[in-house]
């Protein structure tokens, strides 16, 4: 369907009822009206219509009337935020920023945050999806209050905490097409005056939803917190998680898609495809098999701290987590296998005012991550073997401040400024395909060249980041502002005998937005403005690195690696709007429009087989010696094409009404819908990796008897069965041939909800 009718079709219906974090409990005296939502995206606590910066929130009943259980889940609520899976790691991006890393050494470019703490791995956003107060994605560059790797932005995961003096708690049980069963609950429980703990938990499965059982989810986690409060300036929060993602993981399929089906990498059908590319037998093949599975557990252990000294509050953040990573993976048409274990602990702390003509906010910070990685990957004809060490230790001072200059104006500034220190001692090993014993006589026993090398890094990444802003008044509930940010992704190390590590990316963000409240705060209108300026992209991809030295010059093999490959100018404008013309209707509409293009992008490619790299760029041969007869190393030049993961249009738009019935019970109605453009999925730009235009909308019928404890929900989700590519990955052996991931196919269920 072309775009232009699909917009008018979504207008007709309704888009993701994000609500912004509506509140589940109105404010006394606001009943009829929009809720507040407080935001802690400043380091402090304020209501999201006074925060000067671009932030959406979406609130925890909101994440569990969208079925959300894991990271993935949360493209459709976000127009900025598109979420995608890589084996069992996670990659986000922002408005078209963000990492396409999927082994050890990858880190986001969107910072994750759980509760405040950094989380650095890109599996880390697993097992944490229930009982939470809300989510916030912040656009955009937070170079000063969150520091590295916040170059596109920030996702913030907060939890709900203990209330003291409350006994409370819920329990929600849901089942599903594809035998989906997903459960959470939580309890709050006093533990006198001022204590009190709040244990938490879930489990959430489905059957895979390719037809060889890839893309299932099996999540079982755990959380329990420990409040302190004496309520005179000193307060405290222990918190302990625990979660475990097992299941085949993330599945893939050949394109151009086969049969009407979703047809997995090891589906027979998909496996004859992938056959009859060239190269074809007897050079060795890799057959994608159902054995693929993942074991993946998650541990943390974080306290925050809080005392008020007077003339500021201090905050004290430790924190540590470990991630243990198990598994083997066909979702790219050859073996991932991969065990990674990780430990990190950081510690933040922050002195902040509470309020006054001068509100600002400092603080140190200190993180140290330690990672012992053994990844294999075979691709049939060319195989790698990766064994790591990997350290990184980060400091950072930071601080900011907003200055009220008169009753209805402000300034804010705000400097960071890091330092990144990586180490790595890596032995990896390229085996590829050099030929056969005697082919001649029959003997096609394929042969290998085993090339081993070592990779070791010491190096440090430092940068000052830094904001600055004005705001202003317009009316009570009427807030017009302007920035200037800064931030970086550092460098990201990589297996290579000479040069194994990137430089920094860097992004400066330049936006004037305004928030408003109308019609006796009803009427929500928020518009935000933006041109992003970026520099030194960091692109993950299947490239050519050193591996050995020769008197004919340096030899490459085929490596995963992370290069700065671009610079891109990002501008476009976000408009929001949230209409509740009576207690019982909501109508929500998300609108982005993004114009996001590379002023220069290129990379090297490495082909296997000699043939010219199959992508829709420009391509010229170079000079580089390969490490077998017959490859080569191409330079390839995608200048001008658009950024990966970064529509020109998203739109989200919804409705919900509430049907007053006798005795006091309700019924309530609500459905929304995504519409976006085409975009490219993967840095190839080959038609088998654009995601056309398309419409995906959600509806949900909820019983509620007299008193609100209980409820009984029908729903369904993607509901045209729209087939959505989340990535796209290139066959590193068969040139041309693309496998896709897809987002969920149309599901449906019933959800049961009580709480007390």
């Amino acid at each position: 369907m072309h775009l232009k009718y699909m917009l008018m079709a979504s207008a007709l219906i309704a888009g993701p009822a994000l609500a912004q974090g509506q509140n589940p409990a109105p404010n006394e005296g606001q009943s009829a009206g929009l809720q507040d939502i407080v935001v802690t995206a400043q380091r402090r606590e304020e209501n999201l219509q006074k925060a000067a910066l671009a932030v959406s929130a979406v609130g925890g009943d909101t994440l569990v009337k969208q079925s959300v259980t894991q990271a993935t889940d949360l493209s459709r609520l976000v127009p900025a935020l598109q979420v995608a899976p890589a084996a069992s790691f996670t990659q986000i991006y922002m408005r078209g920023i963000g990492s396409f890393g999927a082994n050890a050494f990858a880190e986001q470019g969107v910072a994750f945050n759980l509760d405040g703490i950094y989380l650095s791995r890109p599996a880390a956003p697993a097992a944490l999806f229930y009982d939470l107060e809300r989510i916030e994605a912040l656009k955009g560059p937070q170079g000063t209050l969150y520091g590295r790797n916040a170059s596109g932005g920030a996702l913030n995961v907060i939890t709900a905490k203990p209330k003291l003096g409350e006994t409370s708690g819920f329990v929600n049980a849901e089942y599903g097409n594809y035998n989906a069963f997903k459960t959470s609950a939580a309890i709050n429980l006093p533990l006198g005056e001022q204590w009190a703990a709040r244990v938490s938990g879930q489990y959430a499965r489905h059957d895979g939803y390719m037809s060889d059982g890839y893309d299932d989810e099996n999540t079982g986690a755990l959380r329990g917190q420990l409040k302190f409060d004496n309520r005179a300036g000193i307060n405290a929060t222990l918190m302990l998680d625990y979660g475990h993602v097992g299941g085949k993981g993330s599945g893939g399929t050949i394109m151009p898609l086969i049969g009407n089906g979703r047809l997995g990498a090891s589906d027979p059908a998909v496996v004859a495809a992938y056959l009859a590319q060239s190269p074809t037998a007897p050079v060795p093949q890799i057959i994608a098999k159902n054995d693929g599975f993942q074991n993946n557990n998650y541990y943390g252990a974080a306290l925050t701290a809080n005392a008020d000294l007077g003339f500021a509050t201090l905050t004290v953040i430790p924190a540590w987590r470990k991630t243990d990573l198990d598994f083997q993976s066909y979702a790219s048409a050859f073996l991932i296998r991969d065990i990674e274990k990780s430990r990190q602990g950081s510690v933040e702390a922050r002195l902040a005012n509470r309020s006054g003509p001068v509100n600002w906010v400092a603080g140190v910070y200190w993180f140290d991550e330690h990672v012992d990685a053994r990844q294999r990957y075979d691709q049939g004809s060319n195989g790698l073997q990766i064994n790591s060490l990997l350290d990184t230790k980060s400091l950072a001072a930071f601080g900011q401040a907003t200055v009220t200059v008169a009753p209805s104006f402000r300034v804010t500034g705000g400097l960071r400024y890091t330092d990144d220190h990586k180490q790595q001692l890596t032995n990896f090993t390229t085996m590829p395909f050099v030929g056969f014993v005697s082919p001649a006589t029959g003997n096609f026993t394929p042969i290998f060249a085993n090339i081993p090398a070592v990779a070791t890094s010491d190096v440090h990444f430092r940068k000052a980041t830094w904001k600055a802003g004005v705001e202003y008044d317009v009316a009570p509930r009427s807030l017009l502002y302007a920035s200037v940010a800064t931030g970086f992704k550092s460098g990201a190390l990589y297996a290579a005998a000479g040069q194994n590590y990137s430089a920094p990316e860097n992004l400066t963000a330049y936006t004037i937005g305004s928030k408003n409240r109308f019609l006796d705060n009803r009427l929500q209108l928020n518009v935000e403005a933006f041109w992003w300026d970026y520099r030194n992209q960091q692109v993950s991809h299947l490239g050519p690195v050193q591996v050995a030295t020769t008197p004919g010059g340096p030899v490459y093999a085929p490596v995963f690696l992370t290069e700065n490959a671009g610079a891109a100018k990002l501008y476009g404008i976000e408009a929001e709007v949230l209409f509740k013309p009576t207690s019982d209707d909501l109508f929500t509409a998300d609108i982005q429009w993004l114009h996001a293009r590379y002023k220069s992008f290129g990379y090297l490619a490495y082909s296997s087989s000699g043939a010219t790299p199959a992508v829709g760029c420009a391509v010229t041969p170079t000079s580089r010696l390969a490490a077998t007869a017959g490859a080569a190393i191409s330079s390839v030049d995608c200048s001008g094409r658009p950024v990966v993961n970064a529509p020109d249009w998203t739109v989200n738009l919804a409705y919900e009404h509430k049907f007053a019935l006798k005795s006091g019970a309700s019924l309530t109605l609500g459905a929304d819908t995504r519409v976006q453009s085409a975009s490219y999925v993967s840095i190839d730009y080959l038609a088998g990796g654009r995601q056309g235009a398309y419409m995906a909308s959600n509806a949900r019928l909820q019983f509620e008897p007299a008193g609100g404890r209980y409820s009984l929900t029908a729903f369904v989700n993607n509901l045209e069965n729209t087939t959505i590519f989340a990535a796209s990955f290139q066959s590193p052996v068969k040139n041309g041939v693309l496998y896709n991931q897809l987002r969920p196919p149309r599901t449906f269920g019933v959800r049961a909800s009580m709480r007390f």
